[in-house]
């Protein structure tokens, strides 16, 4: 005979606190329902459980024995409940860009960890391009990427600037090519630069190609070469902006956006959730007092619940 786990642990709550009145307050059911609860038990087992009393009740010898076996069995159901509830969490992986914020990156990857610590993530940094193939591809289960306004469909989750990027001790003259450091062809933050410097009729030239931003830092801040980036990296970058005096043209915004290969778990919805709602708040908080995404992160690292639990 397999026994209720529903009954048994009715049948615990009425034993451990020795009323049937109390017990119904704990397993949120009326006390008619609880005694009907005992008798099906009672049925099932073939013998008297509980016999009442005027101050309180009596376990019989079977009622002994079976709530020895009951207690057991529900420990085990809630430890097996608890196993599986955990590994059904799983793994959420995620892709970046490598321009996106590290602060608002880490952040965030702070925020997850905390909140669901059973949940093993993983993350993938890379160019536009390499990002969003591996989310087609099924490798990914989300992916924050850049796009230009409105374009790419998705969860927009802020507008940035781009702005033209410079090593302070950079002097560029509006008569020469502007020496460039860009991604590969492929990438669209390169095709932007191109084709603004060549509407504007500015001359250029690409002195260094990397795959990663750390090879365009370098070539940057050793004075060799400008690129375009977000204007929230000239914080981080110890890097400056120029535009204007060097003959250069104004840069469009772009977006980032959430996007999802449209299979949802645990893990990837309670991801996606967190980063959406950390973006809206973000965005409240910049309309309340225009300060910007890059000044709120460290006011949402301090509260890393209040985003999501709100």
């Amino acid at each position: 005979m397999l026994y209720d786990t529903v009954l048994l642990r009715t049948f615990a709550a009425v034993c451990d606190l020795g009323s049937f009145t109390k017990a119904a307050r704990r397993v949120h059911l009326s006390q008619s329902a609880v005694s009907l609860q005992i008798k099906r038990l009672e049925d099932q087992v073939g013998s008297r459980l509980i016999a009442r009393r005027a101050r309180g009740i009596l376990l019989t010898e079977h009622g002994e024995v079976l709530l020895s076996y009951a207690r057991r069995i529900l420990a085990l159901h809630k430890e097996a409940e608890h196993r599986l509830s955990r590994d059904a969490a799983g793994v959420a992986r995620l892709g970046v860009p490598e321009y996106f914020n590290l602060r608002a990156l880490s952040s965030l990857i702070g925020q997850f960890s905390a909140l669901y610590p059973e949940v093993q993530l993983q993350l993938k940094l890379g160019i536009g391009p390499d990002i969003a193939g591996l989310l087609e591809d099924g490798q990914l289960d989300m992916a924050i990427v850049s796009s230009e306004i409105g374009e790419t469909n998705g969860v927009a989750l802020c507008r940035e600037r781009r702005v033209w990027a410079a090593g302070h001790a950079m002097r560029l003259s509006a008569d020469i090519p502007a020496p460039l450091a860009v991604y590969p062809p492929n990438c669209r933050w390169r095709q932007v630069a191109l084709e603004h410097l060549d509407r504007a009729g500015r001359a250029w030239t690409v002195v260094l190609q990397s795959a990663g931003t750390a090879g365009i830092l370098a070539a940057v801040e050793a004075g060799i070469a400008i690129t375009i980036f977000p204007e929230y990296a000239l914080l981080t970058t110890g890097l400056k902006s120029i535009g204007t005096a060097e003959a250069l043209p104004t840069l469009p915004d772009f977006e980032f956006v959430l996007r999802r290969n449209g299979r949802g778990s645990f893990a990837t919805d309670h991801l996606a959730e967190l980063i959406i709602n950390r973006f809206q708040l973000s965005a409240a908080l910049q309309t309340g007092n225009g300060t910007s995404y890059t000044e709120h992160s460290h006011i949402l690292v301090s509260r890393p619940g209040e985003s999501l639990r709100s």
